[in-house]
């Protein structure tokens, strides 16, 4: 007896699911949140396509499984026109490294995958004052190696934890012309060295003292490089 082969006929029901399925590019989609215009495959948001959302703000770029994932671009409405939320990489509909245009300046690094919109690894932040920090972040605070531009011009170029002047660094007055080197923790200077830009071979302590001589200045050099290495080894 002849074996009979029978093919496997899609329903009725799985036909017209199939046959409503968006896919390709659609015009127009309404959703929950706002509007969508975009590539679509077997109903989910798929490859490049614009959302419009109810609270005005709208993303372009690209999508992976109904999710902003992959270079895109975040604006919003404000009055007659669009001014820029972000752009650059993103991550299951985080930022992930780009430009935040905050109401402050804006920041240009990498971003935590794992929180909303946090400063992580690292980046620039450029305040609207002209201050300047660039370096490592972590929970939107300096963190690790990182150099800070005041708006007065003074810098300080060193290590920082929790936001804070943290370890070894070098501050920068600039009106003055000096050129302090020291040790810091949680934001306070422990120890340094203040040199004269102009004069690289005057040195002095951080506290006020009488005019010393060259042969003071050999002491007062060996005694604060072994505190300092005391400090940072207890750091």
């Amino acid at each position: 007896m002849p074996s009979i082969h029978r093919r496997c006929v899609p329903s009725k029901v799985q036909w017209l699911e199939q046959i409503s399925m968006k896919n390709g590019f659609k015009p127009g989609v309404y959703e929950k949140y706002g509007l969508y215009m975009g590539n679509w495959e077997h109903d989910t948001k798929q490859g490049k396509g614009k959302k419009s959302y109810k609270n005005k703000t709208v993303y372009e770029g690209d999508w992976v499984a109904n999710k902003r994932h992959g270079f895109g671009v975040l604006m919003k409405k404000v009055d007659d026109h669009f001014v820029y939320i972000y752009e650059g990489q993103w991550i299951n509909n985080r930022f992930a490294k780009g430009k935040w245009y905050e109401d402050g300046g804006i920041y240009d690094g990498s971003f935590s995958t794992t929180g909303s919109r946090i400063k992580c690894g690292y980046g620039t932040m450029r305040w609207n004052d002209g201050a300047v920090y660039r370096g490592q972040w972590r929970n939107n605070e300096y963190n690790g190696r990182g150099k800070h531009v005041e708006a007065n011009g003074n810098v300080y170029d060193g290590q920082w934890r929790n936001g804070l002047k943290h370890g070894e660094g070098v501050y920068v007055f600039k009106d003055k012309g000096q050129l302090m080197e020291g040790v810091w923790i949680d934001g306070e200077l422990k120890i340094s060295t203040i040199k004269y830009v102009d004069e690289p071979d005057s040195i002095r302590t951080h506290y006020m003292m009488p005019e010393i001589s060259k042969s003071d200045e050999k002491s007062i050099l060996e005694a604060y490089e072994f505190t300092k290495s005391e400090m940072l080894e207890n750091l």
